[in-house]
């Protein structure tokens, strides 16, 4: 079974990244967050340590969301995979609504993601279903739908929908992709 994984990198509050560029003296309100996002034969673990962005990190917290679906492209998983430099489990800000929003993440029937015009995996939040977005040449074949199966925690999402992509353009076999 293959698990789509979105690992969130909390940054201690008011950390700024080497790397980042900020203003002389800039000091973040709370904690500055990088994404990873990707396919994976296995689900993440508490206590994983991996590299990345030039830090030592640790898994702190897996909120793991399933298929309800018999889905021809079986992903029976998304996981939410959150990080920190010394393995805690930091304090995440809600949303700025005060609502868990949709976290939708667009692929393809080989099981790659689509690109965002940086070359990272694309992915986008809705407040509804019908607000997802497609992409040009390319229209969405099917929705999966993931539900979480612990309760929520302040930074999490009410659900997660793969819109899986198909080409409306023969000579188009793929769209850009990141490979998983």
């Amino acid at each position: 079974m293959t698990h789509l994984i979105k690992t969130v990198m909390v940054y201690p509050p008011g950390y700024v990244p080497s790397g980042w560029e900020a203003p002389e003296g800039y000091v973040p309100e709370g904690s500055i967050e990088d994404y990873n996002l990707a396919f994976a034969e296995a689900a993440p673990v508490l206590g994983q340590k991996f590299q990345a962005y030039g830090q030592s990190w640790e898994i702190s917290r897996v909120q793991t969301y399933v298929s309800q679906e018999q889905h021809r492209h079986a992903t029976g998983f998304f996981h939410l995979a959150i990080a920190t430099l010394d393995g805690s489990v930091p304090v995440r800000e809600p949303w700025h609504d005060g609502r868990s929003p949709l976290l939708v993440v667009h692929a393809t029937d080989n099981r790659e993601l689509v690109a965002n015009e940086h070359g990272e995996p694309h992915w986008e939040l809705v407040e509804r279903e019908e607000w997802i977005s497609s992409f040009e040449n390319w229209e969405i074949q099917s929705l999966q739908h993931l539900e979480p199966m612990e309760e929520k925690t302040s930074g999490d999402y009410d659900r997660v929908i793969i819109a899986w992509l198909v080409s409306v353009d023969a000579n188009h076999e793929h769209p850009d992709s990141v490979a998983a």
